[in-house]
């Protein structure tokens, strides 16, 4: 039986999620990482980000949605995978996953072991994925596939709805979110939040 739960109410209830420990899968770009400033390109870690972090027993990023950017060029792996590495030495975020080839053909992962080493999983080439070349990139759900089976292999958690939110800005962060079965919260609830309570990360 479905159950129609209040916008009011269901906010209330993810931004108490957001707030409790879980497990968080972020989208990056406008999410974890934007610009205060429309006239200054310098991405910088946004508001209320880091204090969400924090407060999770793990943070996964799932990075990439289709777009007419994102369709127009193919972006080099080892490149955008040496960023996510800077950034998950500022933050605590246990994995990545990105699809950065036309077509969302292709999924890494960063993962950062537990002694802090970091190692680079390319998905695309596992048999059990092939189902999912063309679907990576969101609001295909095959990046949240190959990330379960990271969280469950790599750290021993399940990601679900009963533990998991995914907060992105867009809406293939949250059409992803719903087709693959966990909740969505706006980054923009994280960034708000952040900016009443005068909290500066």
């Amino acid at each position: 039986m479905g159950y129609v739960i209040d916008c009011d109410i269901q906010k209330c209830f993810l931004l108490s999620f957001v707030m409790t420990p879980k497990i968080l899968l972020w989208d990056n770009d406008g999410t974890i990482m934007g610009s205060k400033n429309p006239n200054d390109p310098t991405k910088v870690i946004l508001p209320g980000v880091l204090d969400a972090m924090e407060g999770a027993d793990f943070n996964f990023v799932i990075s990439g949605f289709a777009s007419p950017e994102s369709e127009s060029q193919n972006f080099d792996p080892d490149t955008v995978a040496a960023r996510f590495i800077n950034l998950m030495g500022e933050l605590p975020i246990s994995a990545a996953a990105f699809s950065p080839l036309i077509g969302g053909v292709a999924c890494f992962v960063v993962i950062k072991k537990p002694d802090g080493v970091f190692v680079i999983k390319k998905a695309h080439e596992e048999a059990r994925y092939k189902n999912y070349i063309g679907h990576f990139k969101k609001p295909g759900v095959g990046m949240f596939v190959v990330m379960r089976d990271v969280a469950a292999e790599e750290f021993g958690v399940v990601i679900d709805r009963s533990s998991s939110v995914m907060i992105g800005d867009t809406w293939h962060d949250e059409a992803a979110a719903s087709e693959f079965g966990v909740g969505f919260l706006s980054a923009h609830e994280v960034h708000h939040r952040a900016a009443k309570s005068g909290s500066c990360c």
